[in-house]
């Protein structure tokens, strides 16, 4: 029979996470070790619903192709206007087929025995597979052997896919996010950086609830943060819309280029940090700066992750060399920072002691205890 919560999480357990008394709790510890509640947790709720992959700004050009970290698809630009996903297989015997990036291909070919698939995934020639220059075979159609497509879709330069093909519709998945960051001018998005792929070895759960809440910033972010204290803080949840928000004197929204430069010593400045579960995460910087930040969980390893971000400006301005810089440097630190906490925490995962879901503290993460009721609720259903 298929695994479902209560095979993992006892009836008392999801009380626990459910309804809290005086203070809330996460899952227990198999939650973030298990691979066969990884498994649960894309079978029952993270195949069926919208999943952040990718950014149409980082696949500029026609033939442009990247990985999805973790997963076994590939996205693809097949035109100015369209961008595809399909799973990345050959339907030949199943080399993968894209194994990070590829620029401009004219066709996609499988490195194996050359297998050639069109950008809209047809398959277009069968190298030498009737015989040496004999690219058929007969009774072989190529229509019904062409790549597997997988649902995607896009939301401004935002790239998302529903691997069951039954979600409702993106816009749809996206309108709680857009309407709590109504102040940002999303039609202005201009794409300055994004950072390099990387591999996170802890649990993607884990991953979420560090970036959205505060509790740790004056202890892990001392000097990068140093300029956002934890008493402004505030927690935001809103189903499906779980994270902090801190409003500075002098620091506004405008979606208007600033008049003086933006102090990028450290983070000083006014900002909602923001997850739309499952992994899509926002965090708007005052007054024209948003960032996103993607942790696609692992398929095969419950305690990796993999992470990459953007950023953007929503005022429409392009920022110079030295600016993006020092974005770069600053957010590279605070990175940094999360990266080896995340990774401590996964390390005490494995212990047994973790398995009570431990304790969260109402004043600075309930946003984590709203996070994991939605996930509890997505695994019930």
């Amino acid at each position: 029979m298929p695994k479902c919560l209560s095979d993992f999480v006892s009836p008392e357990a999801v009380g626990r996470v459910l309804n809290p008394s005086a203070f809330g709790c996460r899952l227990p510890g198999v939650a973030f070790r298990s691979r066969e509640f990884l498994e649960l947790e894309y079978a029952r709720w993270l195949n069926r619903t919208w999943l952040f992959v990718g950014r149409a700004a980082d696949l500029p050009r026609v033939g442009d192709a990247r990985s999805v970290p973790g997963l076994p698809y590939f996205l693809v630009r097949s035109g100015p206007q369209r961008i595809r996903a399909f799973h990345n297989a050959c339907r030949h015997r199943g080399h993968r087929l894209v194994a990070e990036t590829r620029e401009a291909m004219p066709h996609i070919v499988c490195p194996y025995h050359q297998w050639t698939y069109g950008l809209d995934g047809r398959l277009l020639r069968m190298t030498n597979a009737g015989g040496a220059g004999c690219h058929r075979l007969d009774g072989l159609e190529p229509a019904e052997h062409s790549l597997v497509p997988v649902r995607c879709e896009v939301w401004h330069d935002w790239i998302f896919i529903n691997p069951g093909g039954d979600a409702a519709p993106l816009t749809e998945f996206v309108a709680p996010i857009a309407r709590r960051l109504d102040f940002v001018d999303f039609g202005r998005l201009r794409h300055f950086f994004t950072m390099e792929r990387r591999r996170i070895d802890a649990n993607w759960k884990l991953c979420m609830e560090n970036t959205m809440e505060p509790y740790h910033v004056p202890v892990v972010h001392r000097s990068s943060a140093a300029g956002q204290p934890l008493e402004l803080h505030y927690m935001i949840e809103e189903d499906p819309i779980f994270g902090c928000g801190i409003d500075l004197p002098g620091s506004e929204y405008t979606n208007e280029a600033p008049d003086t430069d933006v102090n990028l010593d450290n983070l000083d400045m006014s900002a909602r940090y923001l997850l739309r579960a499952p992994n899509f995460f926002l965090t708007s910087y005052a007054p024209d700066v948003i960032v996103d930040t993607m942790f696609v969980p692992d398929a095969r390893d419950p305690a990796t992750s993999w992470l990459e971000q953007a950023w953007y400006t929503t005022s429409g301005r392009t920022l110079s060399e030295e600016e993006v810089e020092a974005w770069s440097v600053l957010e590279e630190q605070v990175i940094r920072e999360d990266i080896d906490i995340m990774t401590e925490v996964q390390a005490g995962a494995e212990s047994s002691a973790v398995d009570d879901g431990g304790v969260l503290t109402p004043a600075w993460e309930a946003c984590i205890g709203g996070f994991y009721r939605h996930v509890v609720g997505a695994l019930q259903d």
